[in-house]
């Protein structure tokens, strides 16, 4: 089976901007940028996951209330039914926050309560006008043909509305059936739940058209399918069957997430409950059946994040709300709090051979089962952390094609691998949306590095701070030598803060690999010098930074020829 070679932009939708977009990136922005992509060459664009999500200030796309719905934020009110014209303008009462550079962030309670409010005004003229009646036939019909996951969805956001709160463990009604049936004990609720069926109806169109956009432009849309989902969300209240709440997803520590003492600790704990996959088996795994065939509806292709997750998930006894309990403590300490149950690996250990033949079984198993659910679809597996050695030739043999970072494929000797020797089933990126883009990390390195060389010859400086500099700065000589061998520069040409020339240098190299997909993230490819993400941490600029240009305005800026360029050639 051959691969075609593509380059795409990771660009997600709250990033995205275009004139009256109302503060967040829309459907609308993202055909500007399908057009823009098809104009310069650029052959997907890569989206962070676009389910609904809940309404914290700056909620993770990763901690969806529904493994189908859609997030209604990213509709282009202009193109909804019975909305008022000309729409009135977003206004901020406040002045926008303002990241480096003048960037401004995604205010999502401001977005939240202006969408909210417009597209209520506009669904009760959709209900009331003569005008939209072949319209609410066709949105009749599409609800009958949705089945429970829709209604499921809808009940479950007016209770958490009229309580207050997703965590449907603290409401006063905690079983489906009754909690449902008060969704329908009154008129102003039946009517709350027909506007969200309504709002899922208007995502699935506009959706639709998106796609249909993308297809004439010889673009694909990249989807991405969480490893989890909420343990707050419709699918886990009124499908708990199907899950293990008893222990809470998320991955080991490695030691590299200095910003928060409990990830560098302890781990990522990701408050996600597990499968039970015997149970999920036992109706031919329609959840995630469903899941993956509705993606398939807007995406060409799509990456499962933390593939890892399918052969054995790093496990805590405890949810993320009691992290700040356990981290002063030790392994026996937390044990004794948890009846004897320990974070590690479920629902068995890399410890043994007979384990890890057990996990490559039982990830292959359902790998496999997986890409049934909709054959066509190109995958992509996230495979970063703790990547057991079988791992990566199964994901081969099934044609899941794996990551390389660059600065992370080194052999046994401390030798970077070449990008001419990669597996052509592999995805090439300097970075993902967990991490710093690669221009930030380049200039760290390149300081400690200069540091460190100014140790050697620093008398003043103490023993103990001379040593620590000089061991700093050797490591981070060593990464910046990596990715210069990478690219073929010389020491004089890698040994210099990030310009024109080394982003071109190692943007070349890494298109030139032999991977099948090459990609960058806006954030690199426009030189804006923030980050989307910082994994163990929650609010403050997390899931916020905004493009400060428009795709208008993108393509007359060089950074535009220059991925034209890099992608044909």
């Amino acid at each position: 089976m051959l691969l075609q070679r593509m380059s795409g932009v990771l660009m997600p939708l709250f990033s995205l901007r275009r004139e009256g977009d109302a503060g967040i990136g829309d459907l609308m922005a993202l055909e500007e940028w399908i057009r823009w992509a098809g104009a310069h060459g650029v052959g997907f664009l890569q989206l962070l996951p676009v389910n609904a999500v809940g309404e914290d200030d700056a909620p993770s796309p990763y901690s969806g209330i529904s493994s189908v719905a859609l997030e209604p934020l990213y509709l282009s009110l202009e193109r909804v039914p019975g909305m008022e014209a000309p729409l009135p303008e977003y206004r901020d009462d406040l002045p926008p926050q303002q990241m480096p550079g003048g960037e401004d962030y995604v205010d999502y309670a401001r977005v939240r309560t202006y969408k909210r409010y417009h597209l209520g005004r506009a669904f009760e003229r959709f209900e009331c006008e003569a005008e939209y009646q072949p319209l609410r036939d066709e949105f009749d019909a599409w609800v009958q043909e949705q089945g429970a996951w829709l209604e499921n969805f809808a009940a479950f956001s007016v209770l958490s509305r009229a309580y207050g709160s997703p965590a449907w463990w603290l409401w006063p009604v905690q079983e489906p059936a009754t909690a449902r049936s008060l969704v329908y004990s009154s008129e102003a609720s039946r009517r709350a739940l027909r506007s969200i069926c309504w709002e899922q109806w208007l995502c699935a169109r506009e959706w639709a058209q998106v796609r249909q956009v993308a297809d004439a432009c010889g673009v694909a849309l990249m989807g991405d399918v969480p490893i989890g989902i909420s343990v707050a969300s419709a699918d886990v209240f009124f499908e708990r069957h199907l899950f293990d709440m008893d222990w809470s997803g998320g991955a080991p520590a490695e030691g590299n997430f200095a910003e928060d003492p409990f990830t560098a600790k302890w781990g990522q704990n990701w408050g996600i409950p597990l499968y039970r996959w015997d149970v999920m088996e036992r109706d031919g795994f329609a959840w995630w059946n469903r899941r993956v065939r509705k993606l398939a509806e807007v995406f060409s292709m799509y990456r499962i994040d933390h593939v890892l997750g399918f052969y054995r998930i790093y496990a805590f006894p405890w949810m993320p709300d009691r992290n700040p309990e356990f981290l002063p403590l030790g392994a026996d300490e937390a044990a004794a709090r948890c009846g004897g149950r320990r974070p590690g690996f479920r629902p068995r250990p890399d410890d043994t051979p007979e384990n890890r033949r057990a996990n490559l079984m039982q990830g292959d198993y359902l790998l496999r089962r997986l890409l049934q659910a909709a054959p066509g679809l190109k995958v992509i597996g996230e495979d970063l952390g703790c990547v057991p050695d079988y791992v990566r030739p199964d994901l081969s043999r099934l044609r899941i094609t794996g990551f390389k970072i660059p600065h992370w494929e080194i052999d046994e000797q401390h030798r970077i691998i070449k990008g001419d020797t990669y597996n052509p089933c592999s995805f090439a990126t300097y970075a993902t949306h967990d991490f710093p883009p690669i221009c930030n990390d380049w200039n760290e390195w390149y300081a400690h590095a200069l540091a460190g060389t100014a140790a050697a010859t620093d008398s003043t400086l103490a023993p103990n701070r001379r040593r620590e500099l000089l061991r700093t700065g050797r490591d981070c000589a060593r990464v910046l030598s990596w990715l210069g061998d990478y690219a073929g520069m010389s020491h004089e040409q890698w040994m210099q803060p990030w310009g024109p020339e080394v982003k071109d240098a190692l943007f070349r190299a890494l298109f030139r690999c032999r991977s099948a997909y090459a990609a960058l993230m806006w954030t690199e490819l426009f030189d804006v010098p923030v980050r989307l993400n910082t994994p163990g941490t929650e609010g403050g600029t997390n899931w916020r930074p905004r493009m400060p240009f428009t795709a208008a305005h993108a393509a007359t800026m060089p950074q535009s020829r220059w991925i034209q360029e890099l992608s044909r050639r």
